[in-house]
């Protein structure tokens, strides 16, 4: 310990006189080497803090300044700005030391060779930059240290890109800190021309689309996306502070994806605010540029499980009228990401989000409905384990624009009520430019709905639950958890309708695809029927039969089908006979 003691203080001694006489670090260390022994430990820990803290210079400066809030580098004391300097190399680089001896030990030789202040202003910039960027920081540095240096296509950016600056921002250094996995990348450039990307492209085979003047896309096969923006303005920092959140703000240049707990840029509280868990704005005014902002900001808090700071709610509730103007593909791509999260009704207890819904919808949102149905939805007590398992896999099934059943279903919960309000959810799923195929599916739950509630509350009839299977279709699961979800007040209704649900997956082959026992054109032959609604009707009775396990074979469809066509004979007759006119006396 006191060997490292020594070396620090001499690391002191070198830095300072290379900072006062800008010596070069090779001819400052040659000066002293030459001059005084030292011992080898006390030699060898000193270089390295010295040829370390020389290499990363610029970057750890770049720290100093951020973290040393009221501080320039050239009004601090000499003497602090280089126990700093060779500290935060330290505890960013040296793994073997632990950071609350590297910390102690700045702060001991502060107060002996600085001024009465000196420890405690080296141990508030060292804490921060520990909390944040150390070893033992909340943040996980390591995982997006080894995710970033893995993946392919930036490996092969830093390959070609030379000596042209080329940072990655937003969500993926975000989502990366907190462990979690990367989708898309965003890339920040400044060549107006994007020669870097027309290269890129021509390099991994993927394809390249223009959306506008300062934005490039490429998309490859496995549906990863880069979006390529060019700087707008002259400094980056400028450029992080357009964009709408803190944790969104980050940014990092391509030239250190080894090392990033050194370079990553933060131009205001983005890794604090990771760290505490805070949805924050960069700016006031960014929701009246992109109103669509304050959808995004309830988004990110169900989506990472943060809060949104108080400050932003308020300012959310009053200006969320203006959400009216942003497209209804926009707010239909922020809803659906918003719905994802399993438990994304208690992002909506604050008022300020249900106010925000009431604009986009036009009416107030069930968030009761959604709250009951998202728990049933993660109830084994409710759901058995094998009949969820089954209904998620249903759910997860993605019609079109990577919008899924339990999406649409989530919707419908916020919109859907038994007494006819004047906003269906087909109706609000226009609103939200959903694609026809969505919308048929919520036509055809709102208009099954009342048919379920009608079979439930009779008695227990397997015709008419045939009929209903068949009918309903797929559309059967999401009609059955919204009436599990909305209509609460019968236990009894519920068990039939679970039943209805397992009934649905034991026989949802025969349901969709039901085994073609006998044909059409067959039965006219055999029966010595004409082509008519007479045929329908005698093959959509076999396929009931079948759901209901009352015929399997051809031989028992044949049989069926006589009896059914005898059925519809003597009706016929007795309409004949009521219909024939009297006799005349």
């Amino acid at each position: 310990m006191k060997n490292r003691r020594k070396a620090r203080e001499l690391s002191l001694q070198i830095l300072y006189q290379m900072d006062v006489r800008e010596t070069p670090v090779e001819e400052a260390l040659n000066i002293i080497f030459s001059r005084y022994r030292f011992r080898a430990e006390v030699k060898e820990f000193a270089e390295r803090l010295i040829r370390g803290t020389s290499q990363f210079l610029l970057p750890i400066d770049f720290l100093i300044k951020k973290y040393a809030k009221n501080w320039t580098l050239e009004r601090m004391a000499t003497v602090d700005r280089n126990i700093l300097r060779f500290v935060i190399y330290e505890l960013l680089f040296l793994e073997n030391v632990p950071p609350i001896v590297s910390i102690n030990e700045a702060i001991e030789i502060a107060k002996r060779y600085g001024t009465s202040d000196s420890g405690k202003f080296v141990n508030g910039i060292l804490d921060k930059i520990r909390q944040e960027r150390g070893p033992g920081s909340f943040l996980n540095w390591t995982y997006l240290k080894n995710s970033l240096q893995k993946d392919p296509y930036l490996k092969e950016l830093t390959r070609i890109k030379g000596k042209e600056k080329l940072w990655l921002v937003g969500g993926c250094l975000r989502n990366l800190l907190l462990g979690r996995e990367k989708k898309d990348l965003d890339i920040v450039l400044d060549d107006p021309e994007f020669r870097i990307v027309q290269l890129f492209v021509s390099q991994v085979k993927a394809s390249l689309v223009v959306l506008n003047s300062t934005l490039r896309r490429v998309v490859f096969p496995e549906k990863t996306v880069i979006d390529f923006i060019l700087k707008k303005s002259q400094s980056l920092k400028a450029d992080l502070l357009q964009r709408d959140f803190t944790i969104n703000a980050l940014a990092l240049d391509l030239d250190f994806l080894d090392m990033p707990h050194l370079a990553l840029i933060d131009p205001e509280t983005g890794l604090e605010d990771l760290i505490n868990k805070k949805i924050k704005l960069l700016r006031e005014k960014s929701l009246e540029e992109d109103p669509l902002r304050m959808l995004r900001a309830f988004r990110l808090a169900s989506q990472l499980d943060f809060e949104v700071e108080e400050k932003v709610v308020h300012l959310i509730s009053s200006k969320s009228s203006l959400i009216k103007k942003v497209a209804g593909e926009r707010i239909r791509d922020e809803l659906c990401l918003f719905l994802k999260n399993p438990f994304s009704h208690r992002c909506l207890v604050n008022s300020s989000a249900g106010v925000l819904l009431e604009k986009i919808f036009g009416q107030a949102p069930n968030l009761e409905n959604l709250k009951r149905l998202e728990i049933l939805l993660s109830n084994e007590k409710v759901l058995s384990r094998n009949l969820k398992k089954k209904i998620d896999l249903h759910l997860e099934t993605e019609e079109k624009m990577m919008i899924s059943r339990r999406d649409l279903l989530k919707i419908m919960a916020l919109i859907f009520s038994p007494v006819q309000e004047k906003l269906t959810p087909s109706s609000a799923g226009k609103r939200l430019k959903l694609s026809r195929a969505h919308i048929k599916i919520m036509q055809r739950v709102e208009q099954l709905y009342p048919k379920l509630k009608k079979i439930i509350g009779s008695q227990k009839n397997t015709q008419l639950i045939a009929e209903f299977l068949i009918e309903a279709k797929k559309e059967l699961v999401e009609i059955s958890l919204l009436l599990l979800a909305v209509d609460v007040s019968q236990p009894a209704s519920s068990r039939l309708v679970i039943q209805l649900l397992k009934e649905y997956f034991k026989k949802s082959s025969l349901i969709l695809h039901p085994p073609k026992l006998i044909g059409g054109e067959e039965l006219m032959k055999l029966l010595r029927i004409l082509a008519g609604p007479d045929i329908s009707y005698l093959l959509s009775k076999i396929h009931q039969a079948q759901v209901m396990e009352e015929v399997k074979t051809k031989e028992e469809a044949i049989e069926y089908a006589k009896k059914i066509a005898h059925e519809i004979g003597k009706g016929k007759e007795q309409n004949h006979m009521i219909e024939a006119p009297l006799p005349s006396k």
